[in-house]
């Protein structure tokens, strides 16, 4: 079944849920401030956890103990990502090698494609694009290895931190006196680490040849490694908790360590479950059932009879469901604000918590006009026509610019991009809370 000709690719479907939806102005005004108004904590965290939360001063000394007076934003983020993961510069630096080095390959790869082309596995079913192309608008380059640069490419932050994860847990959990991390988290962790890792390939392999498979893997892996982060600072809540009720930290850790374990394996196992099945029945097979355009009630797969086999299982989008959903950054930081206030006292490092949180909030922000999204990304058909033009000419250097411009202009490359840097920065902040908190309890 075709896309719906009355939602056409390229243009922003805003309004085609405003109509549906019989949304008022006034409502529409009232979500757009509401939006607004709850990014400002998220974007002004010291100002708002002062003024709006009323957290103290004291509250944010973590930065003027670890960090020079005069040391740039990029300096200052790779020293903490030193101090709070125990690695030396060096380790650092060789995970970045390792990652840098595994893209270069895939690159090379991708460039010697016209001299000897590259055989997918005819079992990955890399030739029904159905799905992708219903999800995203970077235009394709489907003769080559990495069938959309930016996409694929932009997965190296996800394999750098998979690599320093994992590397600082093995380095914890062979330390015997390390008292910067609870003991028990070293192997919820390690999962976090080998999701992570999971999450880097899965996606660069979706993105780079659509394996249908990989879909699958990318979704399960990709909402584990979100959700982490969160379950790691209610648990570090639960051991303050627990700490002060029993004022024994043995029991307090072991606690906090389950309950973080509990919950990441069972998010991991449930939706593991729930990813597989709809690969087994096929549900990404012909198009994307999540995607606004579908979900419009005047699409086919809306209008399609119960028993009708391309019924989508959801029902017809709303305009709140879209701004709760842009919404995101805010919330997700919701149980670290309550949990400073009440438990930890401490803001960790105020450096990480602003990377974090304008990086989130980029990504996000530009991934709502994705082609699953609203849409209307219109300067990506520019470029994709360019590359078009320019494909079989003289001028490869003109042919080059429109590819790479496209790339970085995707908005699924930039939310990999950004996200990437979301996820580093927050495991390091959640870390930075974890060393404050322990040298208080220990």
């Amino acid at each position: 079944m075709k896309p719906n000709p009355l939602a056409p690719y390229w243009r922003c479907l805003y309004k085609d849920v405003v109509v549906q939806d019989g949304t008022s102005i006034s409502l529409q005004w009232l979500y757009f401030l509401t939006y607004l108004v709850a990014h400002l904590p998220v974007l002004f965290p010291t100002t708002a956890g002062i003024h709006l939360f009323g957290f103290h001063e004291s509250y944010y000394t973590f930065d003027q103990d670890y960090l020079p007076q005069d040391g740039s934003m990029l300096s200052n983020f790779i020293r903490l990502i030193s101090i709070t993961t125990g690695l030396s510069y060096l380790s650092i630096f060789g995970c970045a090698s390792i990652a840098i080095a595994s893209y270069a390959t895939l690159i090379w790869t991708d460039v010697t494609t016209a001299l000897r082309p590259f055989p997918w596995p005819k079992s990955w079913e890399t030739d029904n694009n159905a799905c992708y192309d219903d999800m995203f608008c970077e235009p394709p380059r489907r003769d080559r290895v990495i069938r959309r640069l930016g996409n694929t490419l932009s997965n190296f932050f996800y394999l750098f931190l998979a690599l320093v994860v994992l590397l600082s847990t093995v380095m914890h959990g062979v330390s015997s006196d390390d008292v910067t991390i609870i003991s028990g988290f070293i192997v919820s962790d390690f999962i976090f680490g080998v999701m992570l890792l999971i999450l880097a390939v899965s996606s660069t392999i979706w993105h780079g040849c659509n394996a249908m498979w990989s879909h699958a893997v990318d979704l399960w892996s990709m909402e584990a490694t979100i959700i982490y982060l969160t379950f790691r600072i209610l648990s570090l809540g639960i051991f303050v908790f627990v700490s002060n009720e029993t004022g024994n930290t043995t029991i307090a850790s072991i606690i906090a360590s389950l309950a973080c374990l509990v919950m990441i394996t069972g998010q991991i196992y449930f939706d593991g479950r729930s990813c597989f099945t709809k690969l087994k029945l096929k549900f990404w097979e012909e198009m994307c059932p999540f995607a606004v355009r579908n979900r419009l009630a005047t699409s086919p797969y809306m209008t399609a009879k119960k028993d009708d086999e391309n019924t989508i299982p959801l029902k017809p989008i709303s305009l709140l469901e879209i701004y709760l959903f842009a919404m995101m950054p805010v919330y997700s930081n919701v149980p670290s604000w309550i949990l400073i206030k009440t438990a930890f006292h401490t803001m960790g490092s105020e450096c990480l918590v602003r990377v974090l949180n304008i990086s989130l909030v980029l990504g996000w922000s530009y991934r709502l006009f994705e082609r699953w999204g609203l849409d209307g990304c219109r300067h990506l058909l520019y470029c994709e026509e360019q590359i078009a033009k320019t494909k079989d000419s003289e001028n490869g250097g003109l042919h080059l610019f429109w590819t790479i411009a496209s790339a970085v202009l995707s908005p699924t490359a930039s939310l990999h991009f950004w996200t990437g840097i979301t996820l580093i920065a927050a495991y390091c902040h959640c870390r930075s809370i974890e060393m404050f908190v322990l040298s208080r309890h220990l």
